[in-house]
């Protein structure tokens, strides 16, 4: 079986996308697979909300899709390397960007940036942007990904979103019969029931945790979640990668080899 290499987190505003798209990255991570997190949303940049402190200098996912020319090389040059964790990386807008920052591109862009990409690391996760028609990485993404991800609020507005949008997604190249759907942040209280027989069924559930909302409000979401009543929800977590992102073992080499992380992969193209 083929890895999903290319992930597209997607879903209805407010709905958890970011949080999963990290805790996903988090758990690939921690299997030594390298991991890029692409943040799409133009209007609020990932980079303030996930790491809000952080010095990004000039690496700035808008400024590298507006490149005359992109090479490995120079998408290396925008990644933010995750000191906690050598396996994982941002590429982001930067604090304060907006859609006027930078010049329009083209989907003949986000394409070959996608070739590019999947040389550089085991797993890209895209988290898209809700307005995906006014997104052209985000609407390229659901197209392109191995693999959709759609997160659903619990709750009668996501209904209402998603009655909307998916009819904007009816041509056959969005494979929406074939997304993953999760049911998100899901309290006892909520209406999970309803939601779940819209939809025709959900793949996943992922819990309300305390401790997660914590994380969110504090900038800590690369940390692992500790406390016994998360539980429920790093196993959810797991569950979703093994299924959804093919966590299959590498057939051992005669050789072994020792795996390069992304911390490797950004030193060696500095000597080069």
């Amino acid at each position: 079986m083929q890895m999903n290499n290319v992930i597209a987190v997607w879903g209805n505003p407010n709905s958890g996308k970011t949080t999963i798209s990290i805790k996903l990255a988090g758990e690939l991570a921690k299997r030594k697979r390298n991991v890029i997190v692409i943040g799409c949303d133009v209007g609020t940049p990932v980079i303030s909300t996930i790491l809000p402190f952080k010095e990004t200098k000039d690496q700035s996912f808008g400024k590298l899709l507006s490149a005359v020319q992109v090479t490995q090389e120079s998408i290396l040059k925008k990644l933010i390397p995750f000191a906690d964790n050598k396996y994982l990386s941002i590429l982001s807008y930067q604090h304060g960007e907006n859609e006027r920052t930078y010049a329009k591109y083209s989907k003949e862009r986000v394409i070959d940036l996608f070739i590019l990409l999947k040389h550089l690391a085991d797993h890209i996760i895209i988290d898209c942007s809700s307005q995906f028609t006014n997104d052209i990485f985000s609407n390229a993404a659901l197209e392109l990904s191995d693999r959709v991800i759609r997160v659903i609020s619990p709750d009668l507005k996501a209904m209402s979103y998603y009655d909307s949008v998916l009819t904007l997604m009816s041509e056959r190249k969005y494979n929406v019969e074939k997304h993953y759907k999760i049911l998100s942040n899901v309290k006892p209280e909520m209406p999970k029931d309803i939601i779940a027989n819209k939809f025709g069924g959900i793949d996943s559930e992922l819990p309300y945790a305390k401790e997660l909302e914590l994380q969110w409000l504090e900038a800590r979401l690369f940390e692992d979640l500790v406390d016994k009543k998360s539980k429920s929800y790093s196993s959810e977590i797991k569950h979703i990668v093994d299924l959804v992102i093919a966590d299959n073992k590498e057939k051992p080499n005669k050789v072994k080899q020792e795996k390069q992380s992304m911390k490797g992969l950004f030193k060696k193209r500095g000597e080069e």
